[in-house]
């Protein structure tokens, strides 16, 4: 059974706390603080801004994470070498320069995204299959998934509840009883926007980080969210579906594309997680390359539609979009 929200355990993080002090290792509960370190702020003379910073590799990240000039805000351990930190325009030019550094962006906002609602429901379907949704958290209240769903993890320090709805929302089109694609899978809720409706960059990381240290498979993980122009959200993914994990994200446009490597992009996301857990309920042992290969995405059109006579159907070669 998945782990629920609050169960006591750990989550090993590497913090900077002084600009005196060497990096440590500090041991932090893993439900109420976000995937990787928080850090204390050395004192600095000129205006800093947040930034993410992608090493070249896991050895480069922390040589620099272990330089305490840095102000690290995160330190990602699995989802990709680098951190979050803040930086002046100095510091800026200086890391650009350096050669440990793969990619320095600035952090920024993240929105939520919402697709198109599915034409049918099915009756079954998705059974054994975890879906990450990392959205807005989620409402429990009344809910329509029994115990198939909880709040698995909140980066932003919260207590996963859903309070813009929005991942709610997704959720119910992924698995929900009376409007999900798959309404038998479980859903294990992701936090990384606030109350506010937006997120950070850097949450989003460390959910992606979370899930990569914690899911098991069969699984999916649902962004409906934007930023996919963020080289290390872009880096994140990657490296989660290289774990195992099938990816699918928003997309602007009315299309739908998946990437031979496992990644798939739809306007209709949450409809396209539910027809991925669908078919991994069929074949558990599918990669996500594998999986890629059998949702036809090449041509998307209109509303999903579903052949009650096939058990996994929905945007499958026989089926579409």
């Amino acid at each position: 059974m998945p782990r629920r929200f609050g169960l006591p355990s750990v989550y090993l993080a590497a913090a900077v706390v002084t600009a005196a002090a060497t990096a440590v290792t500090t041991a932090v509960p893993l439900a109420m603080t976000p995937a990787a370190g928080l850090a204390g702020r050395p004192a600095v003379t000129e205006p800093t801004r947040p930034y993410i910073v992608t090493a070249r590799d896991r050895a480069a990240a922390r040589d620099l994470v272990g330089e305490v000039r840095w102000r690290v805000r995160r330190y990602y351990t699995a989802a990709l070498p680098g951190f979050a930190t803040w930086l002046s325009a100095a510091e800026e030019t200086e890391l650009r320069a350096d050669p440990r550094v793969r990619a320095l962006e600035p952090d920024r906002e993240i929105h939520p995204m919402t697709g198109r609602a599915p034409a049918t429901v099915p009756a079954e379907g998705g059974k054994g299959v975890t879906v990450y949704v990392m959205d807005s958290g989620l409402d429990l209240t009344g809910s329509e998934f029994g115990d198939r769903a909880w709040r698995a993890f909140d980066a932003t320090g919260g207590t996963g509840q859903d309070c813009t709805g929005h991942g709610t929302q997704v959720a119910r089109a992924v698995a929900g009883r009376s409007h999900g694609v798959a309404p038998q899978a479980r859903i294990a809720s992701v936090r990384v926007l606030g109350c506010r409706g937006s997120g950070t960059l850097s949450d989003l990381l460390a959910g992606l980080d979370w899930v990569h240290r914690h899911a098991r498979g069969p699984a999916v993980t649902i962004l409906s969210l934007d930023g996919a122009d963020s080289p290390a959200l872009n880096a994140a993914t990657r490296e989660l579906v290289r774990s195992g994990v099938f990816v699918t994200a928003a997309a602007d446009s009315g299309g739908c594309r998946t990437t031979p490597g496992g990644q798939a992009y739809s306007a209709a996301a949450p409809q396209l997680a539910g027809t991925a857990a669908r078919e991994l309920e069929l074949h558990p042992n599918a990669s996500p390359a594998t999986l890629a290969s059998s949702l036809n995405c090449t041509a998307a059109r209109g509303d999903i539609r579903q052949n009650p006579s096939r058990t996994s159907n929905l945007l499958m070669r026989g089926g579409g979009l």
